[in-house]
């Protein structure tokens, strides 16, 4: 956390082995002197007598790399115009000071007033020394703040952070150096070679040599990493080196010493390429491929006028030494043929994101000026003034210095900003294109960043992100990337919570998206539902995973069981083709309930079809052991998995009885009681839920129902309610008490109308529910089973 409350101890919990803290003035500092100020010709810096024999060092030789500053001391130094010391002191001045005490029966509580110090831990990002590399030098970048007495170890952070970064001579000051003086001047950096100081800063412009061997290094490092080289799945290993390249690249040439582009048909070929991510628009519609420029492209001609995004990725492409890169506008053929190209390349977009060596991509509004504009004036780290302070070696020799400050947004809140929270993560596409993607680099308006499938984002001034200093809604945005993993043993966790996050984003063409765009998320998921021990002689097994217009017919009691969630406007838009069951046919945003133990499937689905028609009287294929298909009769083709599949009709022997509808949940009070006793976590302060009742009692309410597709009735009675049928999903059951416990039954439902055009025993869903009185239990248990088609 960033902060606490105002900490309370009692000095009998103080350990009493405690190693006792060093200060800095006891043996390697002058003493303090109120006067003893020099000024640096080049920066005109000013430092304390202290600060002026800083040694970096003796936090090596500190407990847990810690030492502190006397809270008095740094008031006095502040003043008196110590840089440093005004950075510590900016640091702590809006920290809570903690509160200590000590009891006993006689005197009761008694307050204490020890001395404050500032304390500050070095660091690599915040990581715990424990977990600190074997790679030489300090590795720090960072220091922690703290505000506490000099023992206890009861101690409060400072919100700021404080950066420390290498000597880069006269570019941090003035700007005047070039890039090839830069990077000389960060490997002759001793605080640097040393691998004390990993901090750093490159310059303003993306297109500078030092951004360059930032990625270079950052790709390097990623190597080594087995979650970045092996597909999600698990199945293959993957060689960015020697990848199977897709169907058509864009191939990156020099003629004459300039640069030229021809769209290659790979036909097996391996190499290394990379992929691109963005938001279509008009610039970027412009230059699609179609079978009228498709011959004249592979000759390096007929390209148009390509947008400055997409010259800028080959620019990038070409400095970091890779000649090919897949751009699906251009190696897709988007008209002409009547997209059946376009389809088969959807089904072979997961291989093509995880196998290319990155994923480039842009996040700024405006994409019109590319990736390689220099970065805003803004965009500096640093919002303090930059503190010049001595290096010192390991021989105590000063060799240079290294700066600190503090940065001017903390790195989480970038990154949110900057990244997660760009307009490129609303498109919808971008979601798998995240998720399957190895490695990514940033271009945002205020610096790059690279993000990689196994360690957090690192940012441009080599610093990491923290996962404890994020705010909830990060938090769940980095796991959901880090639990796309074949050691996920809640592999279906991941896909209901991946929905919940793309069933809000925008979709340009959702009728032809809505399923498409997650194809290759559903292909890994389904590899590892298939073979979730990762053995080889179950590599196969996929085909005989059934995905029906995005669910998993191996959790369908679960998957059915989706809600439009409560901040949703109400929906009034719907995706044509695709069935009423599916969260893919409503766009809104969808949630789904947590999972409770015991939960038992109340129906069977006995059969399905995957083909769109007018009545579904009997199926394409039967269901057996639960999960698996076979073929109705001989004339019908044995089931392969299609994760394009957007429509099926599932044929079910389950329980329907009639319930009534009634007027909506309305206040707080209500919606409490209604989740409290169905069991619903995390109980909605406003929603659309509506009272359900039985027949024969419409004044007890007996259960819940969110009904986004029920149409208003003008005829329908008040007193009565709306007439809908209730089917019988699921059990779970409500355990209460504290010596004894109880179990209460709570039903699932889903509401449904009949559908008289599509045949007899035709339905489609109108929302979902919950059932927990008992006399309305009773019926549904009392129902006779019925075989219906639900589409």
């Amino acid at each position: 956390m960033l902060s606490r409350s105002t900490s309370l101890i009692s000095l009998a919990t103080i350990d009493p082995d405690i190693e006792r803290y060093r200060d800095d003035w006891n043996d390697d500092v002058q003493p303090l002197a109120v006067d003893a100020f020099r000024s640096q010709a080049e920066a005109e810096i000013s430092l304390c007598a202290r600060c002026q024999n800083f040694d970096i060092q003796s936090f090596a030789r500190s407990a847990n790399r810690r030492k502190g500053y006397l809270l008095k001391d740094v008031e006095l130094a502040a003043n008196q115009s110590c840089q440093f010391c005004g950075l510590l002191l900016d640091a702590v001045k809006n920290v809570e000071k903690p509160e200590y005490f000590y009891t006993n029966a006689t005197t009761g509580r008694t307050t204490l007033n020890p001395d404050l110090y500032v304390h500050m831990t070095i660091s690599e990002s915040y990581k715990d020394d424990a977990l600190a590399t074997l790679s030489p030098g300090l590795q720090a970048n960072r220091f922690l703040i703290e505000l506490g007495d000099r023992f206890s170890g009861v101690r409060n952070q400072s919100k700021h952070e404080i950066c420390i970064a290498a000597d880069p001579g006269r570019y941090l000051l003035t700007g005047s150096l070039q890039d090839t003086e830069l990077i000389n001047s960060l490997q002759g950096s001793p605080a640097a070679l040393s691998g004390d100081v990993l901090g750093r800063y490159i310059g303003c412009d993306p297109s500078s040599a030092s951004h360059y061997e930032t990625a270079r290094s950052w790709l390097q490092a990623c190597a080594s990493h087995s979650k970045c080289n092996e597909t999600v799945s698990g199945s293959i290993r993957i060689d960015t080196c020697n990848s199977p390249l897709p169907t058509r690249v864009v191939e990156i040439t020099r003629e004459s010493d300039r640069q030229r582009l021809y769209l290659r048909r790979t036909d097996g070929l391996h190499g290394a390429y990379i992929t691109l991510t963005y938001c279509w628009n008009e610039f970027t519609g412009r230059c699609i491929t179609t079978t009228s420029n498709y011959e004249g492209r592979l000759l390096g001609e007929d390209f148009g006028e390509l947008p400055q995004l997409f010259r800028d990725a080959f620019i990038i492409a070409e400095k970091l030494g890779i000649k090919f890169i897949w751009i699906d506008s251009i190696c897709i053929i988007q008209q002409g043929d009547d997209l059946a190209d376009w389809r088969r390349e959807a089904l072979r977009m997961a291989q093509y994101y995880q196998f290319s060596v990155f994923t480039l991509a842009g996040t700024a509004e405006d994409m019109s000026g590319g990736l390689l504009q220099p970065f805003t004036k803004d965009s500096v780290p640093w919002s303090s003034k930059l503190v010049r302070l001595p290096y010192r070696d390991k021989t105590n020799t000063i060799a240079g210095n290294f700066y600190s400050y503090r940065r001017r947004v903390p790195l989480v809140d970038e990154y949110m900003d900057q990244v997660r929270s760009s307009i490129l993560f609303r498109r919808g596409w971008i979601l798998q294109e995240w998720l399957l993607s190895k490695r990514l680099l940033w271009y945002t308006p205020h610096g790059f960043f690279f993000e990689c499938q196994q360690e957090l984002p690192r940012s441009y001034d080599q610093s990491q992100l923290t996962f404890t200093r994020a705010g909830s809604e990060l938090q769940a945005h980095l796991q959901l990337k880090a639990s796309f993993h074949f050691s996920n043993s809640d592999i279906l966790g991941f896909w209901y919570h991946a929905l919940e996050v793309y069933s809000g984003q925008h979709l340009t063409k959702p009728d032809l998206d809505r399923i498409l765009a997650v194809t290759g998320l559903a292909k890994e998921v389904g590899a590892i539902l298939a073979n979730p021990k990762h053995l080889p002689s179950l590599d196969n097994e996929t085909q005989h995973e059934v995905y029906v217009a995005g669910l998993w017919l191996r959790d369908i009691y679960h998957g059915l069981l989706w809600e439009e969630h409560h901040t949703a406007e109400p929906c009034t838009s719907k995706v044509e083709g695709t069935p009423s069951w599916s969260w893919a046919s409503l766009i809104t945003l969808v949630r789904w309930p947590e999972r409770s133990k015991g939960m038992k499937g109340a129906f069977r689905v006995t059969g399905i079809c995957f083909n769109q028609r007018e009545k579904h009287d009997i199926p394409d294929h039967l269901v057996f052991d639960g999960c698996k298909l076979r073929p109705f009769n001989a004339m019908t083709e044995q089931p392969t998995f299609d994760p394009t599949n957007m429509f099926s009709c599932l044929h079910i022997r389950g329980k329907l009885h009639t319930v009534h509808v009634r007027g909506y949940l309305e206040t707080e009070e209500n919606l409490k009681s209604a989740a409290l006793s169905t069991g619903y976590s995390l109980i909605p302060k406003s929603c659309n839920w509506r009272a359900i009742c039985s027949a024969f009692q419409p004044e007890i309410i007996a259960g819940w129902g969110s009904l986004e597709q029920l149409q208003p009735h003008p005829t329908a009675c008040a007193d009565m309610g709306i007439a809908v049928y209730a089917l019988h999903v699921s059990t779970r059951y409500l355990r209460y008490g504290l010596w004894v416990k109880t179990s209460v039954p709570v039903l699932d439902v889903l509401f449904l109308e009949e559908v008289k055009a599509a045949g007899s025993n035709s339905f489609r869903r109108l929302g979902v529910g919950r059932i927990v009185g008992g006399a309305l239990i009773a019926e549904l248990e009392d129902a006779e089973e019925r075989d219906i088609q639900l589409i």
